[in-house]
């Protein structure tokens, strides 16, 4: 009886674990959202700011694909883990590589953010952070939860 709670608890956690990784699946790479492109064309951007965002994009979409190609692995290695005989210590440290990955993904992201940032004039500012706050809002109603930053 014990051998099956083991193997059902393992199931329902390998289950947790793969929730994260399908939802980013679903929603596909960041930049390939048709809404992405609306939200910008939205600030009136002049012909030299388009110009500045789509190279300041493009400058960083390999390192962002290398990187989300990283976590996936990272996360698959994490997941045969679990269903393995690892040690704690072995998926502790896996986690932190995992955990590790995303955070350098956070940080070109948030990089990127701020190149992004400094094109815009401060009423294009305004004007995105506002478009942020409705999505973060409707993100929220369909989730019924906190929106990520």
């Amino acid at each position: 009886m014990s051998r099956l709670i083991q193997k059902l608890a393992l199931v329902g956690l390998l289950g947790a674990l793969a929730i994260p990784t399908i939802a980013y699946a679903q929603s596909g790479p960041a930049g390939n959202r048709p809404d992405r492109m609306q939200r910008w064309e939205r600030l009136n951007l002049t012909p030299e700011q388009r110009q500045q965002l789509s190279g300041i994009r493009e400058q960083d979409k390999a390192e962002m694909k290398r990187l989300r190609e990283q976590i996936k692995a990272a996360e698959t290695q994490l997941r045969q883990l679990w269903a393995s005989n690892a040690s704690d210590a072995q998926l502790t440290q896996q986690q932190a590589q995992v955990n590790a990955l995303k955070q350098q993904a956070q940080q070109l992201r948030f990089q990127r953010s701020l190149k992004l940032r400094a094109v815009l004039t401060p009423e294009q500012r305004q004007q995105f952070e506002q478009q942020r706050s409705e999505r973060r809002q409707q993100w929220r109603d369909r989730n019924g939860m906190q929106a990520p930053i």
